[in-house]
């Protein structure tokens, strides 16, 4: 397996990419649980590019199971996964060459005081990776090596420039519990991540839940503001490469993720979320398209930069 780093695309594209993890515990309230063939149908049947193996997940499906249902389905895939040394990332790269994916998300669950250190890892870890033939970023994600957003900016200024990261602010909004108003500093500090980003992930967070269900009237705020960090993502990645084909991943976890009532069902359905989440993202895409840097984003109005677009059988 191998890819050309520099390989673009004619125009522009958002490729949806729905995470296999978020698939679990699904139909909501349902009486039986989706199979791994079901799951990769819905998302095939529901517009998605391509899905994503978390491989930390409780149902991750071994690569002989899910890599040929993907490529009858003519999805794309993408390995997520944790990683604390060279034979972990070994591992992740053995499975990704068995389904055939060419792009990697890295957690890294690495920690030392020292952003330099840090880098150093995440630059090794990148060369294995290219000589592998995939595409490594690096995922901002509580717990692990990106866990603060101030010592995740010293990481980054140390990096190697061709390492991207995989944006997941909720991560970042519910783990340093950040302001519900918008202040110099962390816009600042969101900025420089925005500014290193490869591909985005969906999901709303808080400063007290990483995953909101999206309808409901008080979340409106954190929605508004996590929809026009998308926007700045992905006008940052077309500035940087204007033909980019950009990953964006809903990633709507099951519970603990996912808030549960008093009768430990969830509050909202996580794949109609799914769904909704690619609308607010080739709106963002639309708007990243036609604003210029630093221009406001347009009204909200339907994609039609070349996108995959989600259907409404489900």
């Amino acid at each position: 397996m191998t890819f050309d780093p520099g390989l673009q695309t004619a125009t522009p594209t958002l490729s949806l990419f729905q995470s296999l993890w978020a698939m679990e515990d699904l139909p909501y309230r349902g009486e039986s649980q989706w199979t791994l063939a079901e799951r990769v149908d819905m998302i095939a049947g529901g517009g998605f590019a391509g899905l994503a193996v978390d491989l930390g997940a409780r149902q991750a499906p071994a690569a002989a199971d899910v890599g040929p249902l993907a490529a009858a389905a003519g999805l794309r895939t993408a390995v997520f996964a944790f990683v604390r040394d060279a034979t972990g990332l070994d591992s992740a790269l053995r499975y990704a060459e068995q389904i055939g994916a060419p792009d990697m998300v890295v957690c890294a669950e690495v920690f030392d005081p020292d952003p330099l250190a840090q880098a150093r890892i995440i630059n090794q870890w990148y060369g294995i990776a290219e000589r592998a033939g995939v595409r490594l970023q690096l995922e901002t994600h509580r717990g692990t090596m990106t866990n603060d957003l101030r010592m995740t900016t010293r990481i980054l200024a140390n990096l190697d420039p061709a390492v991207d990261l995989a944006i997941d602010l909720s991560h970042h909004v519910c783990g340093c519990e950040l302001p519900d108003k918008a202040t110099d500093e962390i816009e600042n500090l969101i900025s420089l991540l925005l500014a290193r980003a490869g591909s985005l992930q969906g999901r709303i967070a808080n400063r007290g839940q990483v995953q909101l269900p999206l309808t409901f009237p008080a979340h409106q705020g954190w929605v508004e503001r996590f929809r026009g960090w998308w926007v700045q993502g992905f006008r940052t990645i077309l500035d940087r490469e204007p033909q980019a084909d950009i990953m964006f991943c809903t990633e709507l976890g099951t519970t603990p993720y996912a808030i549960t009532g008093a009768d430990g069902l969830e509050l909202s359905d996580r794949w109609a979320e799914a769904l909704l989440l690619c609308d607010w993202a080739a709106t963002a895409f639309a708007d990243a398209m036609t604003m210029s840097d630093g221009a406001a984003p347009t009204d909200p109005t339907p994609a039609t930069a070349q996108t995959a677009q989600p259907a409404r059988s489900s």
